[in-house]
């Protein structure tokens, strides 16, 4: 399967150095955009991170005058705690924005910690080897509408640092349905408009997983034009429901999107709820602000203490305009969580 995932990654990798020729050839074609971005980073278990992610967007039909441009990119990141790994992905909008199709792939390697149960909790490191695919395809089946299916792969070999060490292997297949109504102005840089996404991805024993399992994930996004007229005010709602015999890697943490201010995996469990807003202030040109703040919990931990604990979350950001057209941002962020706090890249909003 890891060789199969290297050729899905060479495959994309195609697809952009083909545009980027392209684009080199006729100069500043307006039909190809062509962006290689620095990627640059840091939190408390990976430490600092540094890679490069290019990334081309384009119209896949340029007759096609209703669908969203298409974006396809890939990264490469190593972090100094020798963590490091490689991906590739596209979203793709079809047919008059008819069909929106996801793809995924990517391989590493990740030195990490979570935190121990029992009486006397404390940071356990451990290695995980992973490989992963991800296809989704959403089909529009009336106004505002999607509905559609998706496929996970992933294969983790974990190595759990113990008094005495222990080795896994999980192989997990995951097969689902997606429901999306997005009244969004624009996918990229909503400034108006709502998005609520319900996403169901089922671990069965049929598909070849060892122990059966569910995750149910539903996000609600909301966007609002402000008094000044290049600036938003986006609000955030999340669910993420673990059903079953959940694997550790499967687990929902407090991390990332939901919530900011989170990097040494503390905060681990079967569900997981978060509610955060967000200001995003524009400079004329390409360059912007935002300043953000939310809390969440987490249930289902091995930690009795953790669960239904309030976590708060508060940070600021700068974003850079990458993709003017399509108002398409990169940028770092820092927040800052209950006794943790980190660094993120971003490739677009957080939400």
């Amino acid at each position: 399967m890891r060789s199969f995932l290297v050729f899905i990654i060479i495959l994309l990798s195609f697809n952009i150095t083909h545009s980027q020729q392209k684009h080199s050839e006729k100069g500043a074609n307006k039909d190809i955009k062509v962006k290689i971005v620095p990627y640059l980073s840091y939190n408390r278990t990976y430490e600092f991170m540094f890679g490069a992610v290019p990334m081309v967007m384009y119209k896949a039909n340029k007759k096609d005058t209703v669908s969203p441009e298409s974006i396809s990119g890939l990264m490469g990141i190593y972090t100094t705690n020798k963590t490091w790994f490689a991906l590739a992905f596209s979203k793709l909008y079809l047919q008059e924005d008819h069909w929106r199709i996801t793809i995924g792939a990517g391989l590493g390697t990740a030195n990490s910690q979570f935190m121990s149960g029992g009486t006397t909790s404390n940071f356990i490191d451990y290695q995980t080897g992973a490989d992963f695919l991800k296809l989704e395809v959403q089909r529009k089946i009336g106004k505002n509408l999607y509905f559609g299916a998706n496929y996970m792969y992933t294969k983790f070999n974990n190595e759990f640092d113990f008094d005495t060490p222990v080795n896994e292997e999980v192989t997990l297949n995951g097969l689902g349905f997606v429901f999306l109504r997005d009244k969004r102005d624009n996918v990229y840089y909503p400034r108006k408009g709502s998005e609520l996404n319900l996403n169901y991805t089922g671990y069965l024993s049929f598909m070849g997983n060892d122990d059966e399992s569910s995750k149910i994930e539903l996000k609600y996004n909301t966007f609002f034009k402000t008094n000044r007229a290049n600036d938003v005010i986006a609000l955030r709602a999340y669910g993420g429901f673990g059903l079953g015999e959940v694997p550790f890697n499967n687990l929902l943490v407090v991390e990332g999107t939901d919530l900011r201010g989170y990097s040494m995996g503390e905060y681990r469990g079967k569900q997981l709820i978060a509610l955060q807003g967000e200001y995003r202030y524009n400079f004329k040109g390409n360059m912007g602000l935002v300043g953000f703040a939310g809390f969440g919990t987490i249930y289902g931990s091995n930690i009795e203490s953790n669960n239904g604990k309030i976590l708060p979350s508060i940070g600021a950001g700068y974003r850079y305009t990458a993709f003017p057209e399509n108002k398409m941002n990169v940028g770092l962020d820092v927040a800052a969580g209950s006794g943790d706090w980190g660094i993120y890249f971003r490739i677009g909003e957080a939400f």
